[in-house]
């Protein structure tokens, strides 16, 4: 295939998995989580973007160090330094909120150019059809959380690694020691990812290896050591690089350099107590299992169906067990959310490509366009399960990869408060929120200067609009009772319901 024709049917690729994920990125109700994940980024950017630094430098590093503390479990860093620079640069919003990690997302499609040698034409465009129709991909895109980052980071650092075996050029070595710094300030679980790259090339070294596997293993490691040695200023460099971005990204642009030290010591400690012992996410080993039959039928199939051509090769054998590896793993651990199953889906939509690109070689004449006839009604599926998940059934209960979507009580709420307090004093308007669970309020309702959120039920409040987790008037005193509408109930959460006072 000419490169214009596959540039050109590459970019309708592009610009479909872009539409999809931007067509309306604020369409689905904020969640829990993004509010948190918002809230995080705008006390950076207060602390550390609006500041003048030189009107009181001592101020500015305890502000801005004091603006973020690593906490494994809200995961690393690196989204909320990021976010908090974008909302600097075009403003706080739901959707600059999600725009980030939902064009991180939609650029993890785009890294598979660079491996077009690897794939080839037809295995790096059947591989982004698939990601780019993919419901789970395409789902998970439009939610503002750091496995978007985390994906992208990953298949970068395929590439990065790649590209320096092809040319030995320090500069992908350089680029690759700067993307493993970032996967590794975004979530704690890119230490699953380095542990599956570095078993692949222990078995493909042994596998390859003739004679003895022992002296094989002992040449392989000796190898190793000589070349990082011969290349010792190179790799020096990188370690420096990714010591700089990893310190840079921990301690808020330097102004917290404690937080260095708890990003190399708690991350792994904490999740792999946390993966043992928080029930309340304990799934079956079956559980991605169920996911990918349910919801990714193009990419379960036609991985397995040509898995057999695409283990003929190293790259291959390695994208299959990038696959299989963190699937099976993912799947021992019980802690199991839905939006980890990307992490997998990607080199299983890589194998479906080189398997059905070399299976395409292999035919003659017409016939190599045969396993067209089965990927293109497969695609048809999966868009047409992508766009009903993503912008109709986004918060249906019932979906499996539905699971801590936001639901339309919370955008009637807010919009309620905009329209209420409008007959107040806007924005000034003192909003007392007795409620003992109100997230992701907080979010949404940043504009507003009085707004205090007392997290529990507090008696005597008298604000023109107070929004409770009680339906009796219990907070508000018996002398202003009367000066209130009847409470309105609104679903925030999924099984969450608060109530809304406006005084008359």
């Amino acid at each position: 295939m000419n490169s214009t024709k596959f540039y050109a049917i590459f970019a309708v690729i592009l610009l479909a998995a872009f539409y999809i994920r931007f067509f309306d990125l604020t369409n689905r109700p904020i969640h829990h989580d993004e509010g948190v994940i918002g809230w995080f980024k705008m006390n950076i950017k207060m602390a550390c973007l609006d500041q003048d630094v030189l009107g009181n430098v001592t101020g500015y590093i305890e502000r801005c160090g004091a603006s973020y503390s690593y906490d494994p479990d809200y995961h690393g860093p690196f989204e909320y330094l990021f976010g908090a620079w974008v909302f600097k640069l075009f403003g706080d919003s739901d959707f600059t909120l999600r725009a980030p990690e939902c064009l991180f997302g939609f650029a993890t499609i785009a890294l598979l150019i660079p491996l077009r040698k690897r794939m080839g034409d037809i295995g790096v465009l059947v591989a982004g059809a698939l990601l780019a129709a993919s419901p789970s991909m395409a789902y998970f895109a439009q939610r503002a959380y750091m496995d978007n980052f985390f994906i992208f980071f990953t298949l970068a650092a395929v590439v990065c690694a790649v590209k320096y075996w092809e040319r030995r050029e320090a500069l992908w070595l350089w680029i690759g020691a700067a993307d493993l710094a970032l996967l590794l300030v975004t979530k704690e679980t890119a230490f699953i990812f380095v542990f599956i790259a570095v078993t692949y090339v222990m078995l493909e070294y042994l596998y390859s290896a003739k004679g003895n596997r022992v002296n094989a293993a002992a040449r392989g490691i000796n190898g190793v050591i000589g070349f990082v040695v011969k290349n010792r200023n190179d790799f020096a460099a990188a370690a420096l690089i990714f010591a700089f971005i990893f310190a840079f990204v921990y301690s808020t642009m330097f102004m917290d350099p404690v937080d260095v030290w708890n990003g190399m010591t708690k991350g792994v400690t904490f999740w792999l107590q946390r993966s043992t012992s928080w029930e309340g996410h304990f799934k079956p080993f079956g559980y991605y299992t169920g996911l990918l039959m349910n919801y990714e039928h193009a990419v379960l199939f036609l991985s397995v169906a040509v898995a057999f051509f695409a283990l003929k090769e190293p790259f291959g054998r390695w994208c299959a067990w990038w696959a299989f590896a963190t699937w099976l793993i993912f799947s021992l651990i019980p802690y199991k959310t839905p939006w980890l199953d990307p992490h997998f889906i990607i080199p299983m939509a890589m194998v479906a490509g080189i398997g059905i690109d070399r299976l395409s070689r292999s035919l003659k004449g017409q016939m190599k366009y045969a396993p067209l006839l089965i990927v293109l009604p497969l695609l048809a599926i999966s868009w047409t399960m992508a766009w009903d998940l993503t912008y109709v059934k986004y918060a249906d209960g019932n979906i499996q990869l539905v699971y801590v979507s936001g639901v339309d009580g919370y955008t009637e709420i807010v919009e309620k408060v905009a329209n209420e307090s409008k007959r107040f004093d806007g924005i000034n308007t003192t909003i007392a929120v007795v409620s003992t669970d109100y997230w992701p309020l907080p979010w949404s309702l940043r504009n507003y200067k009085h707004a205090a959120w007392h997290g529990r039920s507090v008696e005597g409040q008298d604000a023109p609009i107070v929004i409770s987790s009680r339906s009796d008037y219990f907070e508000i005193i018996p002398e202003v009772r009367g000066l209130y509408f009847a409470p309105v109930r609104y679903e925030i959460r999924s099984g969450v319901y608060v109530w809304l006072y406006v005084r008359k």
